[in-house]
């Protein structure tokens, strides 16, 4: 069986995920209108409750819109990711989540801290279907690096 062919997909802000974000804010906010509704009184805890939500609404936002930009590429062998303006370096690529238009990917590089990203389809139409084939498909046999290593 071949390797998927060699792909470059744009990576940027996702309309997929900013409606799952705005649907649990709205969600909580619908929570926290009927915990009020079914009060008495408003009382301090549904304005702190308030308060915290729009903390969290605003934390969000800044989530989203320093959502992380770049290139991800598969050259037949080896994903690389190249944030806005940075060199490429090679990532291990996993899939978290599948929407068919869009995927939640988790890239971890050597020594650095997780990145998660988002595909949307609507970014590179042409390029949807064989990104998601390099995402999807057999992947090469790893390769050892470590010389010392010896087989059991």
């Amino acid at each position: 069986m071949h390797s998927a062919p060699a792909v470059t997909y744009p990576v940027g802000r996702c309309r997929f995920h900013a409606g799952l974000l705005a649907g649990l804010l709205v969600m909580g906010a619908g929570v926290l209108a009927a915990w009020a509704q079914q009060a008495d009184a408003i009382a301090l805890r549904h304005a702190a409750a308030g308060v915290l939500w729009l903390i969290c609404a605003l934390a969000v936002v800044r989530l989203w819109w320093r959502s992380p930009t770049g290139s991800l590429t598969w050259d037949g062998q080896l994903w690389t990711w190249a944030g806005e303006g940075g060199e490429p370096y090679p990532v291990a690529l996993s899939m978290m989540l599948d929407s068919q238009t869009a995927l939640l990917l988790r890239l971890q590089a050597d020594g650095a801290p997780s990145l998660w990203v988002w595909l949307e389809q609507r970014r590179a139409p042409a390029r949807w279907l064989p990104c998601r084939r390099a995402v999807f498909g057999p992947k090469p046999p790893a390769t050892v690096t470590d010389p010392g290593w010896v087989a059991p």
